[in-house]
């Protein structure tokens, strides 16, 4: 196996391939000596291949069934990595391993992205052009003076379909959805230009970067990494989001209008769970209550764990009335459940919501001040800080 890696390496420094070599997992077994001229970090043995490689989030079976058709290659062309452009390769190489392997075409890409002309306010875009960027698994839309000329078809397909419907896709601003306020185009690719940017729309999750082609013209590239992503902002005990997301998206909707209540909620009496039947039944008690908790909510709700017992809700709502009832029924439903392991348990709940003078901090504050006055006057009930 040395003897191989040594050639390997040798073969791999002539600069036109890197390689990565995983094991049936996903996970890193080995990678070439200069793998780090496109990635940030250089990937690590043991770690999954996808926090490294996103692109290769979604195409799981795809590597899989390559350890049973050993003769079929997998491939994903053109793929934007830090400043260039690469063919992914994934080949069959043991019954243990498979190798990714990375072919630089970015001078190649780079002059064909050059034949874009403008002519008659349109973008003519070479037929060979049009087809490398079509392959890509990645959605992909050139800008000249912050309108969306050309997408390919991947974008289209998302847009149109997801989003758009009858809404002009040259007018589709994907800098609103940056967690910056930015005006145009132009200021998106300063933004991003240096960078790789994780945006959200609807319910996914993209990384964005962006390419001059030439003074005129930027290409932008959208990479989904959504479930990649939902992996990353899981509380694995509960199955919640963890506190990370929970910002993010608070975050969000603070920039946004529209009104919303942020719930601190504190199970009662934990401490003597975990001291009478041990942290085992304690964990199993976290589990069934933030299951009971995330079977009672909507859809578009943030539900996160910000720390041992402690959690967080995020609700959206149009009457006040109404959300706070949503709660109580919440807290009934737990205060009426019979757990497997202690038969009861009571959460207490602190509510504020977002006021025209508010920051992050002082709504948190507000919410947390309204869970310690329902802890202080008796537990297992909803507190609203105004």
């Amino acid at each position: 196996m040395k003897d191989i890696q040594a050639i390997l390496n040798i073969v791999f420094k002539k600069d036109l391939f890197e390689y990565v070599q995983i094991d049936k997992d996903f996970n890193v077994v080995n990678t070439s000596s200069n793998i780090c001229k496109y990635v940030e970090d250089i990937p690590q043995r043991g770690l999954p291949v996808f926090d490294y490689f996103p692109e290769l989030v979604g195409i799981e079976e795809e590597m899989h069934n390559l350890f049973i058709h050993t003769e079929e290659t997998y491939s994903l062309e053109s793929v934007c990595k830090k400043a260039y452009y690469v063919n992914m390769t994934i080949d069959y190489y043991d019954e243990n391993n498979l190798f990714i392997l990375l072919h630089d075409i970015t001078s190649m890409t780079v002059s064909s992205q050059k034949i874009l002309q403008y002519s008659n306010e349109s973008i003519l875009v070479n037929n060979r052009l049009q087809k490398i960027l079509n392959s890509q698994n990645a959605l992909l839309f050139c800008t000249y003076e912050n309108d969306i000329l050309y997408s390919n078809a991947q974008f289209e397909d998302y847009f149109c379909t997801d989003i758009m419907i009858d809404y002009d896709i040259k007018k589709l601003n994907i800098y609103q959805y940056v967690d910056v306020p930015l005006d145009d185009y132009n200021s998106l690719f300063d933004y991003v230009s240096t960078k790789e940017e994780y945006i959200y729309i609807n319910e996914d999750t993209f990384i964005l970067q962006a390419t001059s082609i030439n003074h005129s013209h930027k290409l932008f590239t959208l990479t989904k990494v959504t479930k990649l992503t939902d992996k990353m902002h899981i509380d694995l005990l509960t199955g919640a989001y963890n506190k990370s997301y929970f910002d993010m998206r608070l975050k969000r909707m603070m920039q946004e209008e529209g009104d919303f209540v942020v719930v601190v909620l504190d199970f009662d009496n934990f401490k003597m769970i975990n001291d009478s039947y041990g942290h085992q039944v304690g964990d199993s008690v976290l589990k069934e209550c933030s299951s009971l908790i995330k079977d009672n909510m909507r859809k578009e709700d943030i539900f996160a764990r910000w720390g041992g017992e402690e959690f967080l809700l995020l609700l959206e709502y149009q009457n006040m009335s109404d959300i706070m009832g949503k709660i109580e029924r919440v807290r009934e439903i737990i205060a009426k459940h019979t757990f497997a392991s202690i038969e009861r348990l009571t959460v207490s709940f602190g509510v504020s919501a977002r006021q025209e003078e508010d920051d992050i901090d002082t709504l948190l504050k507000r919410a947390d001040e309204a869970l310690y006055e329902a802890k202080e006057s008796g537990k297992n009930k909803v507190i609203f800080k105004k």
